[in-house]
């Protein structure tokens, strides 16, 4: 009887491998190796994981060096049937060699002299090992090879449990392959979010630990990163071998590893500022360090008029690895210029597929003066300080710097928080804003919409939802409080924080769902860096605390269409376009301009950001620009969302239409429900029906809430039960609103809603009142039904169920509303 591959695994292939050598130590061989998580697939509110990549066997040589990937075949199949995914793997992972076995067989691949053959036994360790330093070209000194083989820095010192990814790990192995080869200057290339600085740790501390290095400079651009960097490495390292630079202290040269802040060694302080002493880098011998690790080295370093580039230069004999999260582009050329080609060049594109970093989707919306212009109807509008309008039109640059309407960011604040509710109303959200004072308004506006949103739904909820944090509110002590309660993953307070250029240099938040664009980003890489903000991965047992995608909103602005790379960014999982926001339906409209977004150039990277991360605006603040300030009650009143229009992505990632999309998703649903009928028979119980809905959707990768949306957009109603937009859109059937399925099936059983019972006949009219309100919502009674403002008014849900004479009859009612309202028989 033929072996499975498990039985092929054990029986055959496992001995094989003890035979040469492999099983002698626990970490030699890793079974059944996780490549990736798991590409996450996003629907605007949840994510679902798609199905890991695994390698069968991944052999190493040291814990910290992998050398071969072995993929197995159970014992019927050809020894060759696993080629291309040992291939495959084998080049993913940056490692050369491979093999494809079915227990009986073996084939082995070489991939660096492009060569395969049979083999009759696997490689030794040690032969796979000379193989390996034959083909790199490595000369066997016991520096260079402790370097590459020497442990891994082992984190639960402190308390943490990572071990590097698969790319982390072969951006170390390169860039000591690349130093030992005699370069001088490495870079390594990782998306925002993907772990560039523990990759960084790892190499510090094996080139350390190899005295391949003896005296190391870790330099970054924030006082967390590097006090987080010398606590880190202070556990590993022998006592008082780290220090911290100190711009206040004399330079100790007895230690090792050195900690400091760009700011500090270059003579600025930590908001930028040109400060009257020497460079401190000049404290130190030019010759003084062997390695200098420096984070962000897109930031300007490497420009020859930057200020940081004679930092460099006077180090010149040192070896320089540079780290960056900006890919080869016209603007970051200088970077790869000065260090050459990257050892690693792990993309945000290849984070989201490996499922390390979080899909996102694109929201855009733009009021109706920002797309058509407002013109004053008259010469005597004036502002709030008596001056008269210049009747002119103003478009969007214009609503930026000469023309401030408070109305027009109400209009953004409170859409924003329609988005938050119908996603995630405590989803955290940073939001960049023109300037400090309009993030101050914007922090207003959200706090004011909320205060309804909360009353309308009884959402419960204690704190200060919306707050500013720009350079103008750091503490004395220099601190950012509510920076520091965002960033805490257990907090829920503040949810929403307005900003200027707060976090473009990767304070990090890994439970952030949203970005929302005001401002025009003029830089690529400052683009980068703030949608880095949203990319990160919180995997969390509490499906309503975990984050696996994100929303880039863009109000009246255009920078992801601008920065648009999805070679590096990929394809976003959804884009809506969510048309106009109609601020004044009587405004006088003029033509729109050729061009109503522009770029803002004044904005030169990397300048008054200080060493927290805080953008520091100068003080004046822009304000010279604002000409006219309306007041707040100018244009008030007017604000209703207008048509909305989407674009989808296929099974491919790619954008398509919606009737593609249809087609797509159609296929899914009707491999579940072949008929109309078998959707009906589920519909029509709670349990599956709310099954269905929270399960079996995101299983079948189901694009709910997407499906929702096209529905909305042609035919402009919304109070349509889920059910029947689904039956509409996939079996052709006509749909009713919720208001006349309600007047059908109260025909069809007058009992039920004749009742003389006059209690129970007012709990089933507000029960329905609130079926109406919301949506596409279908009939639901769980706990978010019992706490809207319509039911919540008879108390709990004890009172409720004494209010129709005790809980027998109100689950009596709850089946008899769900029978009625989801009756066959009703239909359009």
């Amino acid at each position: 009887m033929a072996r499975s591959e498990a039985k092929t695994r054990r029986e055959l292939i496992d001995p094989r491998l003890k035979d040469a050598g492999w099983f002698e130590y626990d970490w030699q061989i890793e079974d059944e190796y996780a490549i990736t998580a798991g590409r996450i697939h996003f629907d605007g509110k949840s994510g679902k994981r798609a199905k890991p990549q695994y390698a069968d066997y991944l052999l190493r040589y040291s814990p910290s060096k992998a050398v071969a990937i072995v993929e197995a075949k159970k014992e019927e199949l050809s020894h060759l049937e696993g080629s291309k995914q040992a291939k495959d793997y084998a080049k993913k992972l940056g490692m050369w060699f491979a093999y494809s076995t079915n227990g009986v067989e073996i084939e082995f691949f070489d991939l660096k002299n492009n060569t395969q053959k049979t083999v009759d036994r696997f490689h030794s360790p040690e032969e796979l090992w000379n193989l390996y330093l034959e083909n790199a070209e490595i000369k066997e000194e016991k520096e260079n090879l402790v370097a590459l083989t020497h442990d891994y820095y082992d984190e639960s010192g402190i308390g943490q449990r990572r071990k590097p990814r698969y790319y982390q790990e072969a951006a170390v192995n390169n860039a000591i392959e690349s130093i030992i080869k005699g370069n001088k200057r490495v870079l390594i290339t990782m998306a925002t979010g993907t772990g560039k600085t523990f990759a960084a740790i790892q190499l510090v501390y094996k080139l350390y630990k190899a005295n391949k290095a003896k005296k190391i400079l870790f330099i970054v651009d924030r006082n967390l990163l590097a006090d987080q960097a010398y606590a880190d490495f202070s556990n590993a390292m022998d006592k008082g071998a780290c220090y911290r630079v100190d711009s206040k202290a004399d330079i100790k040269t007895s230690r090792s590893v050195y900690f400091s802040i760009y700011q500090t060694l270059v003579g600025i302080d930590d908001e930028g500022n040109k400060v009257g002493r020497p460079d401190k880098y000049k404290e130190f011998p030019a010759n003084f360090f062997d390695l200098i690790v420096i984070d962000e080295a897109h930031r300007g370093g490497t420009k020859e008029d930057g200020s940081w580039f004679k930092l460099l230069e006077y180090f010149g004999s040192a070896t320089q690895v540079g780290l960056t999260a900006t890919p080869k582009r016209e603007e970051s050329n200088n970077t790869y210029k000065y260090f050459g080609a990257p050892v690693v060049n792990y993309s945000l594109k290849d984070g989201i597929n490996d499922g390390f970093l979080s899909p996102y989707i694109i929201k855009r919306v733009t009021s109706n003066i920002d797309a058509l212009g407002y013109k004053p109807e008259h010469n005597d509008v004036r502002d709030v300080r008596g001056q008269k309008l210049e009747v002119k039109t103003y478009l969007t640059p214009d609503f930026r710097r000469r023309l401030m309407i408070p109305q027009r960011t109400k209009a953004f604040a409170y859409h924003l928080l329609r988005h938050l509710f119908l996603t995630d109303p405590l989803g955290k959200t940073i939001v960049f804003c023109e300037n400090q004072e309009h993030a101050l308004l914007m922090a207003k506006y959200v706090n004011e919409g909320f205060n309804e949103y909360k009353v309308k739904y009884n959402f419960k909820y204690n704190g200060e939802y919306a707050t500013r944090i720009t350079g103008k509110d750091k503490e004395a002590n220099g601190k950012y409080p509510d920076l520091e309660k965002f960033q805490n993953l257990d907090s829920n307070e503040p949810i929403v924080v307005t900003t200027s250029k707060l976090l473009t240099t990767g304070v990090d938040v890994k439970t952030v769902k949203n970005v929302v664009l005001f401002r025009n980003i003029g830089s690529m890489v400052e683009f980068k860096q703030i949608i880095g903000r949203g990319t990160r991965v919180y995997d969390h047992p509490n499906k309503f605390k975990e984050k696996l995608g994100f929303y880039i909103l863009e109000y009246a602005n255009y920078s992801t269409q601008l920065f648009e790379d999805p070679e590096w960014d990929d394809d976003p999982e959804n884009f809506i376009f969510e048309g106009t926001l109609n601020v004044d339906e009587e405004a006088n409209i003029d033509e729109p301009g050729t061009e109503s977004v522009p770029v803002a150039s004044e904005e030169e990277e990397g300048e008054n950001v200080n060493s927290s991360g805080i953008y520091e605006e100068p003080d004046e603040d822009r304000q010279q620009f604002i000409r006219y300030k309306m007041s707040e009650e100018f244009l008030d009143g007017r604000i209703e969302m207008a048509a909305e229009t989407e674009s989808y992505c296929d099974a491919n990632g790619k954008p398509c239409s919606p009737e593609t999309f249809l087609i797509y998703e159609g296929e899914k649903f009707k491999k579940q429900f072949a008929t109309p009928e078998a959707f009906q028979q589920i519909w029509k119980d709670g349990k599956e029906r709310n099954h269905f809905i929270n399960e079996t959707a995101a299983e079948i990768g189901l694009n709910v809430d997407a499906l929702v949306n096209i529905f909305f957009n042609k035919h402009k109603v919304r109070d349509v039960d889920l059910g029947d937009i689904l039956a509409y859109l996939f079996f052709g059937q006509n749909y009713l609103t919720k208001e006349e399925r309600i007047v059908k099936a109260k025909e069809l059983h007058p009992g039920i809603f004749n009742s003389t019972d006059s209690n129970k006949a007012t709990l089933a009219e507000d029960i329905l009142s609130v079926y109406m309100d919301m949506e596409s919502k279908p009939l639901y009674f769980g706990q978010e039904l019992w706490q809207t403002p319509k039911l919540s008014k008879y108390g709990g849900i004890k009172d409720i169920s004494d209010y129709v004479g005790g809980t027998d009859n109100l689950q009596a009612l709850i089946n008899d509303l769900q029978t009625s309202i989801y009756d066959e028989r009703i239909a359009a």
